[in-house]
């Protein structure tokens, strides 16, 4: 715990160093301690336990909901981190708790975005986006597309041609975002125009038992395989030269 700074100014990291997993979770319980808190080195006590592999540590600070989504200061999550101890049961245990978080964000929006929906104007627009380069003829290969948007109520469509980048090549084909609001949460389809299926997904404003929705979002034994096998890679976007024009 270098960094020239007091080790009691992080109690969290220090129980973690030590992985004394039940004296953690008596502090955290005492709820008097900043679970996010960022040692000297940019990490929270999730990435410390992580990369210590201390499952039993990092196991009662998921349940006491640390973000699991926040980067340390190399840019890297704490999934990021679980794949490179090679580790398949920190693995799930990351991944089921960070499905979990974005299940939950997602739903604590409904009820502001279906009133703002609401109350808006019906509308249609489409807006067109292209990435260009000084580089000659690369401006050829970059991406563009035309999404097309429709409103209508609490509903909302979208219309889009690009899909991913993958063998570097831009996948392109023609799919459909459908929100429809409802009084108790919110549907969501993805519409594949060229195989001609509809995916559906019922997002409930109940999330019933947190211990029946986790079990339910744990990972399958390919799913993490998966991320054990492929390469971990951190993408950033820089927004310093993007231009907007009517």
């Amino acid at each position: 715990m270098s960094g020239g700074r007091d080790p009691d100014s992080f109690p969290l990291h220090r129980l973690v160093w030590h992985n004394h997993y039940r004296e953690l979770e008596t502090a955290l319980q005492a709820g008097q301690h900043d679970i996010n808190l960022v040692d000297p080195r940019g990490r929270t006590a999730l990435h410390l336990a992580i990369s210590l592999g201390h499952l039993e540590s990092a196991r009662v600070l998921l349940r006491h909901r640390t973000d699991v989504s926040k980067e340390n200061g190399t840019g890297w999550t704490a999934l990021q981190e679980a794949v490179s101890t090679s580790d398949p049961e920190l693995v799930q245990l990351v991944l089921q708790f960070r499905d979990y978080q974005r299940a939950t964000e997602r739903l604590a929006g409904i009820p502001e975005l279906l009133s703002q929906l609401r109350k808006a104007s019906d509308f249609y627009v489409e807006m067109k986006w292209e990435f260009t380069s000084w580089v000659p003829l690369v401006s050829k290969i970059c991406p563009s597309d035309v999404y097309r948007v429709w409103k209508s109520g609490a509903n909302l469509r979208v219309d889009t041609t690009l899909l991913g980048f993958e063998h570097m090549t831009w996948q392109r084909g023609k799919r459909s975002y459908i929100f429809k609001g409802e009084e108790e949460g919110a549907v969501v389809m993805e519409v594949d125009h060229d195989k001609q299926l509809v995916y559906t997904e019922t997002l409930s404003l109940d999330l019933h038992d947190p211990e029946l929705v986790l079990s339910a979002m744990q990972p399958s034994e390919e799913h993490i395989a998966g991320r054990l096998t492929s390469p971990i890679v951190s993408t950033h976007l820089d927004t310093k030269n993007i231009a907007f024009e009517r």
